[in-house]
């Protein structure tokens, strides 16, 4: 995964009821303390949160599929 790759959250864990199968635009990357790659994305449309809606998120990549 690099910078600039279209990706997909993967819709398992806990975050997948709110994120799974969102397609994001990869915009950082970096290593973890946990020992993981980890990127911030771009959502390409809000994704509803709660009470609000998150345009950019973080998480380890292997939360996503890379799509392109």
């Amino acid at each position: 995964m690099i910078t600039g790759d279209l990706v997909m959250f993967k819709p398992e864990g806990t975050y997948g009821k709110w994120f799974g199968g969102k397609m994001a635009i990869v915009t950082h990357m970096s290593f973890g303390s946990d020992g993981k790659n980890h990127c911030r994305v771009k959502w390409l449309n809000p994704v509803k949160y709660f009470e609000g809606y998150a345009t950019v998120s973080d998480f380890s990549c292997d939360k996503f599929e890379i799509i392109k």
